[in-house]
């Protein structure tokens, strides 16, 4: 019977946990409204792009409280909100390399602001590319973006 408890108490906290623990997703549309309550008539706080990073720290019904690389915070409505994980550029201009190295050669230079989408994470190193072609660009340094 004890096992049985124990099997039971595991499964609840299994099912509860990734909703309570925080974790980094994107925005599905384009030009979501994020709200200040889980409700569709309560004040839109910001809009959010299409594969704009959020990090969801909770759930609550249909919907999830998410932090932006601003500190904006907010209610989504869940069915906008996406796993796919993506990055946003912290800094005016940043190098993104043909390799996880400040020896591979740039291969483009990304804006404060813009979006990619992340594929991989290797040591201090991102690998991203676009979102909508799913098609990587290359690697940039973990310190140079927000959402991974």
């Amino acid at each position: 019977m004890r096992k049985i408890i124990c099997l039971a108490v595991a499964a609840v906290v299994l099912s509860v946990s990734p909703v309570l623990a925080s974790s980094m997703q994107s925005i599905r549309k384009d030009l979501v409204n994020v709200r200040s309550k889980p409700d569709l008539n309560s004040e839109v706080v910001f809009q959010a792009s299409l594969g704009y990073p959020v990090q969801i720290e909770k759930q609550q019904s249909n919907w999830v409280y998410c932090i932006d690389w601003k500190s904006q915070a907010g209610w989504v409505y869940k069915p906008l909100v996406s796993k796919t994980q993506t990055a946003v550029i912290l800094v005016e201009e940043a190098n993104i390399r043909k390799g996880p190295s400040l020896r591979k050669p740039v291969v483009m230079q990304a804006s404060k602001g813009e979006i990619y989408k992340i594929f991989d994470e290797k040591g201090e190193w991102v690998k991203v590319g676009y979102y909508l072609e799913n098609e990587v660009i290359g690697w940039i340094r973990q310190d140079l973006v927000w959402g991974d």
